[in-house]
């Protein structure tokens, strides 16, 4: 069999998240089990500062010749004015293109690509034959269109052009439970064409043991100069930050004065900017919250492993993979009570109301201050990460 992968969802700027970290690893796992079946990875070549990076990252998983790469017309991207028919006539290219390798399937790990980087995914409009499967991670949008659609209109008619894509996947794989209920109940995808397939975690991922000069070394190149409370992923809306800061200035003050608030991941300046407001109007010191923006992962994991606690204060998530990194890294986790999130965290007494302040500044003092609770946190932790 020849299975033919799509890599766009590591090369726009979702490689810098979560859904490019599964894109990338999904591919190597499926390359490197692939046994007697070939594996053909499809890269677009607008993003030509990520092909010689993916090749080096498969140099010795998969022959050169296995990595092809295709060009759209430019630009493509949905929010920008008159790009529509460029989008259309590169959506043909690239399914011509994907029927030239002569696949007998094709995988999509992140459908919904498109909107601001020049990435182009489809399904149906020229190879009607190929079954093509999907990864489903979530329908945020969707269900919160009051956040993401309504106030967009032109992000609207992107976002539902995806979804009746979506439904002409042969096969959608749902990364949690919570996501294949969202496709069956909402989209009304047969239950027979989702299948749950959880997330994972790259082996690098671990408990280290840091000395206190490598600690404070690590610490200092952030600007970190206290023991701290860690988040790490995006900004967008659903993740939830101002309740997160608003809950951190909550905190006893004795409590929050020893503490600082780290948020680890590329985020828009805007989006920055909109929380330092957040610090200003709550009276939190501007010296208490520590913006990182992205960091290698070799840091990242050094910093799961010496926080004082992990929060996870998303209302909505498909999966949630920074959670299961923290507790796979031995970091005392807390996390939101919704979605997907109770299936991947799999301790109640780590439950907090997302949208409820008090709830979550609460549940964080309650770490911060009980010994005996932040060690259940971490030993839970790592026993339910090895599930996953």
């Amino acid at each position: 069999m020849r299975i033919v992968i799509d890599m766009q969802g590591a090369q726009t700027e979702s490689r810098f998240r979560g859904i490019g970290r599964y894109t990338l690893e999904l591919a190597k796992a499926i390359a490197l089990h692939r046994g007697q079946h070939e594996v053909i990875l499809a890269l677009n070549g607008a993003f030509e500062e990520t092909i010689n990076p993916l090749r080096e990252a498969f140099k010795d998983i998969l022959p050169r010749d296995n990595i092809r790469v295709w060009h759209p017309l430019l630009p493509v991207n949905a929010s920008g004015h008159g790009n529509a028919w460029r989008a259309q006539v590169s959506a043909l290219m690239r399914e011509a293109f994907l029927a030239s390798l002569r696949p007998d399937v094709i995988h999509i790990p992140s459908l919904f690509e498109g909107f601001l980087d020049n990435a182009v995914t489809s399904i149906g409009l020229i190879d009607t034959r190929t079954p093509v499967s999907v990864t489903l991670h979530d329908l945020i949008p969707l269900i919160n269109a009051q956040h993401y659609l309504d106030p967009n209109p032109i992000y609207a008619v992107f976002y539902k052009q995806k979804l009746e894509q979506l439904k002409r996947a042969s096969l959608c794989m749902a990364i949690s439970e919570s996501s294949l209920r969202e496709g069956v109940e909402l989209l009304g995808l047969p239950a027979s064409a989702v299948v749950k397939t959880y997330e994972a975690i790259d082996p690098s991922f671990g408990t280290v043991n840091f000395s206190p000069d490598k600690a404070a070394e690590l610490m200092a190149k952030f600007g970190i100069s206290k023991p701290f409370v860690l988040y790490t992923g995006g900004a967008d809306e659903h993740k939830n930050l101002k309740r997160l800061v608003e809950a951190f200035a909550l905190l006893s003050p004795e409590i929050r004065v020893a503490y600082q608030l780290v948020l680890v991941g590329k985020m828009p300046e805007g989006k920055v900017n909109e929380l330092h407001k957040v610090c200003a109007s709550v009276a939190l010191p501007r010296s208490q919250i520590i913006f990182t923006s992205y960091v290698a992962d070799k840091e990242l994991i050094g910093l799961y492993n010496i926080c004082k606690l992990f929060v996870f204060p998303s209302w909505h998530e498909g999966f949630g993979l920074p959670l299961l990194e923290a507790m796979t890294c031995g970091a005392p986790a807390i996390a939101a009570c919704t979605t997907s999130l109770p299936e991947v965290r799999g301790m109640d007494d780590a439950l907090f109301d997302p949208t409820c302040v008090k709830s979550i500044s609460h549940k964080i003092e309650q770490a911060l201050t009980d010994e005996t609770f932040r060690t259940r946190l971490r030993d839970e932790g790592l026993k339910q990460a090895k599930k996953f």
